[in-house]
């Protein structure tokens, strides 16, 4: 007996999983000289087993499927062991596998998890009766726990996977939400700047446009006088001198205001179409930031800021407009709105644009404001980090100027040491490459 345990323990060392099961059920199998051996693992839920290894006459089998009902089986799920030495397929005449396969001994031994639950079997089918069944008992009830614990193993390891799996797929899922609602979030970013320029653009086109309106209506008022003195024949010289001073003062005042709303229209326009397009473009640097900086007047106003742009008249280059216009929104934005708190002083942003030998445009945009905290000159940059959140900030805006800096036009993006107010710098080139890839 002694003998047979070590040769089922050698044949299995250092097994595991499926190996594991297919060599002791061999093992087993030649040492018991059954006709079938097989392990198999219960499914509590459809009273069915399915077997992971079946032994046919020495050679491994197909596996198969099959319900409890009417087997010597589903005796061994009562909790002990089934043991019938002959007439076993007359004692289970709804077993269709004993009775055509005229099986006379059988010999099952339930399958124990650690919280004692029967969780399969080891069965071994004789087509001839036996007589001796300690033997074999013992060898069944040795080694079961082992199956047990083996099978236990293994349907841990499954679940651990598919635990993991499903938590992989939801992380990646969570990831993808975060990505999406994250682009959301820029885009609202974006279209906040957009809408920027839409309010400065509506209050800026109010001024002039209102000034038209009433010049109008004076030289209707003069017109209406001078029709009525005509009609009663009290014309004068002196009537006419006046009516002709005051139209030709409207009129060039009228015109001065239409230009100057026709202007801020066209700006409007452009930076918003850059904004939303970004295409490249052979623009002149100082004159695109005196036409975007046109456009957002009105949101310098309340706060009494002024802007002034320092540029050689020279610096021409191939760039995406858009993505300055953006940089110069967000940038004038988070001025007024987190660096001037204070609107009776003088306010003031000033902007310098050089460029050097190697065709390397560098811009220095400087605010006269409160400044940044410690902790937000090294988070300046960091997605959603915000000083106003209580206000409605995400903080994006400056995320978004430096990806485009780094991005779109391949340049960089540093906070200047400053003793007052903010300070960044970026600096850009060409872009020569997405010219080669356009042409």
């Amino acid at each position: 007996m002694l003998n047979k345990i070590r040769e089922v323990i050698e044949a299995v060392s250092n097994s595991y999983g499926d190996g594991y099961f297919t060599k002791i059920t061999l093992s087993l199998h030649k040492l018991i000289a059954a006709d079938y051996t097989f392990i198999a693992k219960h499914d509590k839920h459809n009273h069915s087993n399915q077997t992971l290894v079946l032994v046919a006459k020495g050679a491994l089998a197909d596996n198969f499927k099959y319900t409890l009902a009417g087997t010597p089986c589903e005796k061994v799920f009562d909790g002990s062991i089934c043991y019938y030495p002959r007439d076993a397929c007359k004692i289970f005449p709804q077993d269709p596998a004993l009775v055509n396969m005229n099986i006379q001994a059988y010999l099952g031994v339930p399958l124990l998890n650690s919280k004692k639950e029967i969780i399969g079997l080891i069965a071994a089918l004789y087509e001839q009766p036996i007589e001796d069944e300690e033997d074999l008992i013992t060898l069944f009830e040795l080694f079961s726990g082992r199956i047990a614990a083996e099978l236990e193993r293994l349907d841990y390891e499954n679940s651990l996977e598919d635990k993991i799996s499903q938590r992989n797929q939801e992380l990646s899922h969570t990831i993808e939400e975060l990505k999406s609602n994250q682009q959301q979030l820029i885009e609202s970013e974006k279209m906040s700047a957009l809408g920027n320029l839409v309010a400065g653009i509506t209050h800026e086109v109010n001024t002039p446009l209102g000034i038209a309106i009433t010049t109008h209506s004076i030289m209707a008022d003069e017109l209406k006088t001078l029709n009525d003195k005509i009609a009663h024949e009290q014309l004068s010289l002196k009537d006419m001198n006046h009516y002709r001073h005051v139209t030709e003062d409207a009129l060039s005042m009228q015109g001065e205001n239409l230009i100057r709303a026709k202007k801020l229209i066209e700006n409007f326009k452009k930076t918003a179409a850059d904004q939303h397009q970004l295409e490249i473009e052979n623009i002149n640097i100082g004159n695109y930031y005196q036409q975007t900086v046109s456009t957002l007047r009105s949101i310098l106003k309340p706060k009494k800021a002024s802007i002034a742009i320092h540029c050689p008249d020279n610096i021409m280059l191939a760039t995406y407009p858009g993505v300055h216009a953006q940089i110069l929104t967000n940038l004038i934005t988070n001025s007024v709105r987190h660096g001037f708190v204070d609107c009776s002083g003088s306010n003031e942003i000033t902007i310098n644009i050089s460029q050097n030998d190697n065709g390397e445009v560098e811009v220095t945009y400087c605010d006269n404001g409160i400044g940044l905290t410690t902790e937000a000159k090294t988070r300046v940059f960091e997605p959603f980090f915000t000083t106003a959140r209580d206000n409605g900030g995400i903080g994006l805006g400056m995320s978004i100027i430096f990806k485009l800096t780094t991005e779109k036009l391949q340049g960089d993006m540093t906070l200047e040491s400053t003793e007052k107010g903010a300070c960044f710098k970026y600096t850009f080139k060409e872009n020569v490459s997405e010219i080669l890839t356009k042409n």
